[in-house]
């Protein structure tokens, strides 16, 4: 029916986006339950799925904003500040309000969205490898890893999510945003942490197999279950979504519907997602550089003001033993007899102190390497030169 009424593109290309969630889920849970042996490589295309719903719906309020408002960023700058929600209020300082804003908010989200398929890739490959070990906390195990960052991503895209809902909830009433948000996160959210409790009774021996009337041992057992949970599961998603996203909003009676199959071919065609995650890498990538850039700027100033501000005697003395003898030329000091030192060094004459100088600059050491000492003159000093 959206497609069917295809009178706001911008807004119905995510909705439509985001109503695929049922069936796929739907469909790859019944190939799961169907072709148990191929679960592991079938499941994937689902969790990858749920964190391309998430960027929709995200892109979705986006869209209803630019048609309202127009240029987003410039109406929120003028908007009371939106502080981050406790805990991270008081780590993490707010973003200010307009591009900024949008622009962490949407890099929290795109962040899930590139997450997810890399953590299944690396599950997929782990498992191949026999190090996976599904729903083993193990430290010689992926899984714990991989859930660990599929946690932390989906949980900062949530987070994200909620921080623009709390910034714009006033302008995105006329929508009803809440009752959307709340299906997809229950879809996305609850059928994860399903799946991690089921694999919790499973080792916990509270699920298990019985082989005397089936082939599926534990790890079946526990998969089949989520996946026939999700089955039926997805007939109360299917009304949840028809109620939050009714294509009655978009229906206009002075307009005839474009029909269904003229815009079919817009729901394959995923080019805005992949411009705006290579826009997201480059900018993070430039981003990072520049930071890492400052960072190495500052530090080079603090220590260069650090060594101008302290005393000459605290500056001077170090750089002199660092230094050796191509520092700095101290006076002689004269013996018995009137004889001194002489030091030639780059062809120039100095007089240099008695045994205690050249002990002061390198102590203990004799001269070595480039530079050379000989006994000389009358007066038994010291000549010293240094080779180019």
């Amino acid at each position: 029916m959206h497609l069917e009424y295809y009178n706001r593109p911008k807004l119905q290309l995510r909705v439509v986006r985001i109503l695929w969630m049922v069936p796929i889920y739907a469909v790859d849970s019944w190939l799961s339950l169907r072709f148990k042996e191929a679960r592991f490589y079938i499941d994937p295309i689902r969790e990858c799925y749920e964190a391309f719903v998430i960027y929709n719906f995200f892109m979705y309020l986006v869209a209803y904003l630019e048609d309202e408002y127009g240029d987003i960023n410039a109406y929120f700058m003028v908007k009371e500040q939106v502080p981050h929600l406790w805990p991270l209020s008081r780590v993490l300082p707010p973003w200010p309000m307009g591009e900024r804003f949008f622009w962490e908010t949407k890099r929290g989200v795109l962040s899930y969205v590139i997450a997810r398929p890399l953590m299944t890739a690396v599950s997929v490959v782990a498992n191949i490898a026999g190090v996976y070990g599904e729903g083993e906390f193990r430290r010689d195990r992926a899984y714990p890893y991989v859930a660990l960052v599929n946690n932390f991503a989906q949980a900062w895209a949530l987070y994200c999510l909620v921080l623009l809902y709390q910034a714009t909830h006033d302008e995105l009433r006329p929508i009803r945003p809440l009752s959307k948000f709340v299906v997809i996160k229950a879809v996305v959210f609850l059928t994860y942490w399903q799946s991690v409790f089921i694999d919790i009774c499973a080792k916990l021996g509270l699920i298990r197999s019985t082989p005397d009337w089936s082939t599926y041992d534990t790890d079946d057992v526990a998969a089949g279950l989520q996946n026939f949970l999700i089955c039926i599961e997805m007939f109360m998603a299917a009304v949840a979504h028809a109620h939050a996203f009714p294509p009655r909003d978009y229906m206009d009676a002075s307009r005839p519907p474009p029909g269904f199959m003229k815009n079919l071919k817009v729901m394959f065609d995923v080019r805005d997602v992949v411009t705006d995650v290579n826009e997201t890498v480059q900018q993070t990538v430039q981003q990072t550089t520049d930071n890492l850039t400052e960072v190495g700027r500052r530090t080079w100033t603090t220590a260069r003001e650090t060594v101008l501000a302290a005393p000459e005697a605290l500056v001077t003395k170090p750089l002199q033993k660092l230094g050796g003898l191509s520092g700095r030329l101290l006076r002689p000091k004269t013996g018995e007899g009137g004889g001194g030192r002489r030091s030639k060094q780059g062809g120039h004459d100095s007089d240099v102190e008695d045994g205690e100088g050249s002990q002061a600059l390198l102590p203990g050491k004799p001269l070595s390497g480039s530079s050379k000492a000989r006994r000389g003159g009358s007066g038994g000093g010291w000549e010293q030169s240094e080779s180019p």
